[in-house]
């Protein structure tokens, strides 16, 4: 047999397995580490970003520093970027707020430079980096290796203005690296074994087909062998059949290492997103998870379980133990979820919840509390790594049913702790059983109304001096039967409430705004609405009463009056101003409701400059006989007319506070001396 063509094919075989090599080591290895290190960064800069929205929507609720301080240290304990990565705040003077780390804040913070930077601050520099939108990167040391600053750290900052805080990532860029340690060693011996698995098929190939080619040859040497004799040779119809064996065996074999390497690859990514929602010390679901699962959830019950005095238990036996205790509550509270039917969740250090998501019966609730407060009770925490028994007491802080489940379990937590009681129900001084009933009932009224279109537009007139109608403002109603099966009209406040809980509030706005907004071709009238600031806030409400104002003409729009309620906490005057300001180019008016029961900023009232202010109830309904209100409603009529905005007064029962009014100049009025709300719109 000729041996020079299976030496060439030795040569091709080396060239093919270096060149395969090189492939896997420098091109498809990096290239794969690279895209898991990338996933694991934008989770972790997703992570921080949803930090820093919690951060700032609580900051635009809360008004005590102090307090909102403590739940942002809470939830900042509670989060970790990367492997080991955490978040600090510090303000625009170089005062560290909060730095989990204790790094900075034994320092003082604008003195530390960055190493290797020609003397920069590091202060500064993430500063700057918050002001242009970028990461900072920067070198720094480890405790490990505290004299060589060769490890890069990436810094997310992120500025609130209102506060003066800047919200920062410490992460070192090595740590997204780790996750995908062992890939290369994976992929190389994958690549291997496929390149030896094709290396020996590509040989019997060879051989197969060169064995037949060499005898061939030898043949026509001899010139004397017929056609026939040579084509029996080769036994072409068993070499073909044995190719396609191989080539058929060769696909399989790809086949199976792709799905080998695209099962590599979901179980990292799974991991990733694991380390978002679940605890790593006990395994149980984190914070993160249980905002995401109560969400959407109409009704929610929380339990808040928190271990007394556990700072005592890591003095005495020392964090290695605590950590231990931690494990062993985890699992005997995720045994008691499992009886009841409720998920458990640890929420930062030593507090835990149980979610109830499905409304358990009131008798069972009853059972469940009792039981859970005797969970631990004479019951030691076993720990089998020291032969030791520890005895711990909890805390529970309940809220059930309520509209901020996870802050008013909080609240309770603290209550009970406070008081010392073993367990307190937020507002528990309240019949919470018929609190649920309620709830449970108007939320199926309020459903079938929304679905049998029976939420309907009531209309109070308002009218001038002249005691001619000039608008009406528009009330919610739900058109019902009586026992008598009459229609009936139901008031606002038996339902609203529930509606916001509920989640069914978007739904009832949307039918009264686009059955209020067809009746302005039934009149020449203004129209007006009630917003709250916390509607003003709801991007879905506003998309709502966008798609609305659309099929409405500039005309008809300049007949539309926005109430913005003046009593309702109102937390940032320049996203209101926005508001106006938008809804105002579009022809539509502006009125402050109820002004004089809540902040009465006059300077914020300067920039905005309503058309209308609607003087509260509670400062007309006595003004006949109350000089307190009469010299308020005097002062505000006199500021008004300066700012040349009109005023209307509602709560008008009677004549005397009619006529009283009139003396001060009103120009508007509303109440049920002049006429009540009804379906009538003329």
């Amino acid at each position: 047999m000729n041996t020079k063509i299976f030496v060439k094919i030795g040569w091709l075989f080396i060239l093919g397995l270096l060149s395969y090599l090189f492939f896997v080591v420098f091109l498809l290895s990096p290239k794969v580490n690279s895209y898991l290190s990338d996933i694991e960064l934008k989770t972790s800069k997703m992570q921080f970003e949803k930090v820093v929205n919690t951060i700032n929507s609580r900051a635009n609720i809360e008004e005590d520093k102090e307090e909102l301080l403590k739940e942002i240290t809470l939830l900042l304990n509670g989060i970790t970027l990367g492997k080991y990565g955490f978040i600090f705040i510090f303000d625009s003077s170089g005062k560290i707020i909060y730095d989990p780390s204790k790094e900075f804040s034994t320092k003082n913070f604008p003195d530390i430079k960055i190493p290797n930077s020609g003397e920069k601050s590091l202060f500064e520099e993430m500063k700057k980096a918050s002001q242009v939108k970028k990461d900072l990167e920067y070198s720094w040391n480890k405790i490990f290796d505290p004299t060589n600053f060769i490890y890069t750290k990436i810094s997310w900052i992120e500025y609130n203005s209102k506060l003066d805080w800047y919200i920062a990532s410490n992460i070192y860029k090595d740590d997204f690296s780790s996750f995908v340690d062992g890939i290369n060693s994976f992929i190389l011996n994958i690549s291997m074994v496929l390149f030896l698995v094709l290396s020996v098929i590509g040989i019997f190939i060879t051989i197969k087909i060169i064995a037949p080619i060499n005898k061939m040859y030898e043949e026509v040497q001899k010139v004397n062998i017929s056609l026939n004799e040579l084509e029996s040779g080769i036994k072409s119809k068993d070499e073909i059949g044995f190719l396609a064996s191989q080539f058929n065996t060769l696909i399989d074999q790809v086949e199976n290492n792709r799905k080998n390497f695209e099962e590599q690859v979901q179980v990292k990514t799974k991991e990733i997103q694991d380390r978002l929602y679940f605890d790593e010390l006990t395994n149980l679901k984190n914070r993160t998870a249980l905002e995401d699962d109560i969400k959407d959830s109409d009704f929610v019950s929380i339990s808040l379980v928190d271990i007394d005095s556990f700072d005592d238990i890591n003095e005495l036996y020392g964090f290695s133990t605590g950590n231990l205790v931690l494990v062993e509550v985890a699992k005997i509270l995720s045994d008691f979820a499992l009886k009841y039917g409720v998920s458990a969740y640890r929420i930062y250090g030593n507090v835990y919840c149980l979610a109830d998501k499905k409304m358990m019966g009131f008798s069972r609730y009853d059972e469940f509390i009792s039981e859970l407060c005797k969970l631990f009770k004479n019951k030691p925490i076993k720990i089998d790594e020291l032969d030791i028994e520890i005895f711990i007491n909890v805390t529970l802080g309940i809220s059930i049913a309520q509209e901020d489940p996870i802050k008013t379990a909080g609240i309770a937590l603290k209550k009970a702790k406070k008081s010392n009681m073993k367990f307190f129900v937020y507002n528990n001084e309240i019949d919470t059983k018929e609190i649920i009933k309620k709830s449970i009932y108007w939320r199926e009224k309020i459903k079938i109304a929304i679905e049998e279109n029976n939420v309907v537009p009531f209309y109070q007139p308002i009218f001038n001096r002249n005691n001619e109608i000039v608008k009406y403002e528009t009330l919610m109603r739900i058109k019902d039967k009586n026992a008598q099966g009459e229609d009936i009209y139901l008031s606002p406040y038996l339902f609203l409430e529930v509606s916001i809980k509920t989640k069914q509030y978007l739904q009832l706005s949307n039918q009264i705004i686009s059955k209020a907004f067809t009746d302005l071709s039934k009149t020449q009238k203004q129209i007006s609405f009630n917003l709250s600031f916390k509607d003003i806030l709801d991007v879905d409400f506003i998309v709502s009463l966008d798609k609305n104002l659309d099929k409405i003409d500039f005309d008809n729009k300049e007949r539309i009056v926005f109430e913005i309620l003046e009593s309702d906490y109102i937390t940032d005057y320049s996203l209101l101003e926005d508001f106006i300001r938008k809804y105002r180019s579009q022809g539509i008016k502006i009125a402050i409701d109820d002004f004089g029961t809540g902040y009465s900023n006059f300077a914020h009232i300067l920039k905005i400059r309503p058309d209308y202010i609607k003087i509260d109830g509670s400062l007309i309904k006595n003004i006949n006989l109350d000089k307190n209100s009469f010299e308020m409603v005097k002062s505000l009529i006199e500021f008004s007319k300066a700012m040349n905005i009109k005023v209307i007064a509602e709560f008008v029962h009677s004549k005397e506070v009619y006529n009283t009014l009139y003396e001060l100049g009103i120009d508007e009025y509303q109440g049920f001396y002049l006429g009540e709300p009804s379906l009538k719109i003329e």
